[in-house]
């Protein structure tokens, strides 16, 4: 029963990713981070010049074919329990970083201008520090917006 429900879930998966807006290309990026209380200043601040870097780079308005749809960074502190949050936290922070392009055209030109980002190789060396997950290259799988 258990392999039934993991075949029906992986080829619906496959199937909508199939249709998805990157046409089974992919159109997504994102990553979360756990960050210890010392190093949340040193994050905070790569993350900054990334968003400076989206902005003189990225339209949300502009050519459909390479339009970045949805670009954001979440935070939270770190429980020491995710069931029950009366436990506290640990100090630390949690960080998820999503970018979703209207193509696969679009995300390419994004991996393409990172390459002339300078601080890559800082957000790079944070990912590989602090990453807890990533998905690169990514499927925009579903979405709700205003």
């Amino acid at each position: 029963m258990r392999l039934t429900i993991f075949a029906l879930f992986a080829l619906l998966f496959s199937v909508n990713t199939a249709f998805a807006d990157g046409h089974g290309k992919p159109n997504a990026f994102g990553f979360a981070l756990n960050v210890p209380a010392e190093n949340i200043a040193e994050v905070e601040a790569i993350l900054a010049s990334h968003m400076k870097f989206m902005e003189s780079t990225h339209t949300v308005t502009g050519d459909a074919s390479t339009r970045l749809n949805s670009y954001s960074v979440i935070k939270g502190p770190v429980l020491v329990d995710p069931t029950d949050p009366s436990k506290g936290t640990t100090g630390g922070m949690m960080y998820i970083l999503s970018e979703h392009y209207e193509t696969a055209k679009g995300f390419a030109k994004h991996m393409e201008a990172s390459t002339g980002w300078s601080d890559l190789p800082k957000m790079q060396a944070m990912m590989m520090k602090y990453g807890v997950g990533a998905v690169y290259p990514g499927f925009h799988m579903q979405s709700m917006n205003r």
